[in-house]
């Protein structure tokens, strides 16, 4: 199961969410495919943002390759 990182790219406030530079999360999938390009894959990034900082990616509109930096480990 490949371990996906995704690290936020800019410091934004959108919607009156504050994202900072370097957010770092780890999300694990059960396919090689970009969870970024798919719904539950959206909502499993969203959810891991949620959990470690309490920031709502959703709500920032951050959900996107253009906001977020990503890498997979196998």
């Amino acid at each position: 199961m490949p371990l996906w990182n995704f690290t936020t790219k800019n410091k934004r406030q959108c919607n009156g969410v504050f994202v900072e530079k370097g957010m770092t999360v780890e999300v694990v999938t059960p396919t090689t495919s970009n969870p970024l390009n798919n719904p539950q894959g959206r909502e499993q990034i969203a959810t891991a943002f949620m959990t470690k900082y309490g920031v709502d990616m959703k709500k920032a509109q951050m959900l996107t390759a253009s906001y977020l930096d990503y890498t997979m480990s196998k």
